[in-house]
């Protein structure tokens, strides 16, 4: 099909201007904490800062385009527009461009406003060629005001359909994230908070196992909630119970994790051998990284808002160092990472000692 065919088909297909995406920066800046800054997704210059949950505008100087993982004003040339105006980056040209969002959709553009077409059947639009062609194979199509074009890699946004999700977008995919139990994600501060502390219309609440017993052998002590590295359960008296326990859930502070030894106590997280997700508990504004249980030390998780986002292991066989965050060639043995070889034969090690005192 040729570029006048094109225009031809403009007429026979309905002739529309560029209608913008069903955005409203209101609603999405009360899904994010304050301070962060969205990309306008109707313009190529132009974003959105939102404080206290409301939009504030800011545009950049003439010929520079926003981008949104620097959050800098950057040359129009060294950066590609995404918008819902896909005539923006052509400014007083006039031609056709595709349109960014569906593989068989184009524009004919002129001084910035366009007009859209549509490829017939089993044909998408070709932007090399500006034309329609027969299993033309175009690439993904994502909406135009989705997180992974608006936002920064790596910033939270509460997911509004529950209390306690939240998202964010990592090298182009939405990745959907939860808060423990018991907690609810609080968009302002960027992380999960009590849920007496969050307005949240969702009736969801944390509800403990009826079977105490299962959890505990008696009451006064501490033990793991078998979900997580640094939930556990206190043993309560229960007089409403048949048991006559009471399971009181609770999480260790940052930095630490539950210990089920001395009846139950929160240590340093590299001193605990746990095989459930050892993300939990990291600082939710930065990315960092962790050991992995049973490796010899050698891995990493690499975390963010408490989950894992990825795996890596460190160069020539060297050890990880969570507390330095750094790959060393100096051997690295905390009890969080260290096989379950090398525990046993620190065990026997420790055993051996205490007898010789027994002694």
């Amino acid at each position: 099909m040729r570029k006048m065919d094109m225009l031809t088909n403009f007429a026979i297909l309905m002739l529309i201007a560029i209608a913008n995406a069903n955005f409203n920066a209101t609603i999405t800046c009360s899904l994010l904490s304050n301070g962060i800054r969205i990309k306008d997704p109707d313009n190529c210059n132009s974003w959105i800062t939102c404080i206290e949950g409301a939009p504030h505008n800011g545009t950049c100087a003439s010929e520079l385009f926003y981008d949104r993982n620097t959050q800098t004003c950057v040359n129009a040339t060294s950066i590609k527009c995404i918008s819902n105006n896909p005539c923006a980056p052509l400014d007083s040209a006039s031609g056709f461009t595709a349109d960014p969002y569906t593989c068989n959709g184009y524009y004919y553009c002129n001084e910035g406003v366009g007009t859209r077409g549509a490829c017939g059947t089993d044909y998408n639009f070709d932007p090399n060629r500006t034309d329609c062609v027969r299993g033309y194979v175009c690439g993904v199509q994502i909406a135009p005001d989705s997180y992974c074009n608006i936002l920064p890699d790596g910033v939270f946004i509460k997911n509004p359909n529950t209390c306690n999700g939240y998202q964010l977008c990592w090298h182009s995919e939405v990745l959907n994230l939860t808060c423990p139990k018991g907690y609810y994600y609080n968009a302002l501060k960027g992380d999960c908070d009590y849920t007496t502390d969050v307005k949240c219309a969702e009736a969801i609440t944390y509800t403990p196992p009826a079977a105490a017993t299962e959890f505990c052998g008696h009451t006064g002590i501490f033990v793991s909630d078998r979900e997580s590295c640094n939930g556990y359960y206190y043993c309560a008296v229960s007089s409403d119970s048949a048991s006559g326990i009471e399971l009181k859930h609770g999480v260790c502070p940052n930095g630490r994790f539950f210990c089920a030894e001395n009846g139950g106590e929160c240590v340093p997280r590299i001193n605990v051998v746990c095989s459930y997700n050892r993300c939990v508990g990291s600082d939710s504004n930065s990315i960092v990284l962790a050991n992995v249980s049973n490796d010899g030390c050698h891995g990493y998780t690499i975390c963010q808002g408490g989950m894992v986002i990825g795996n890596g292991t460190c160069p020539d066989d060297g050890y990880f160092d969570e507390l330095t965050q750094i790959c060393t060639n100096e051997v690295v043995d905390f009890p969080a990472c260290a096989t379950w070889r090398q525990l046993n034969a620190y065990m026997e090690l420790f055993i051996l000692k205490s007898d010789k005192y027994k002694n």
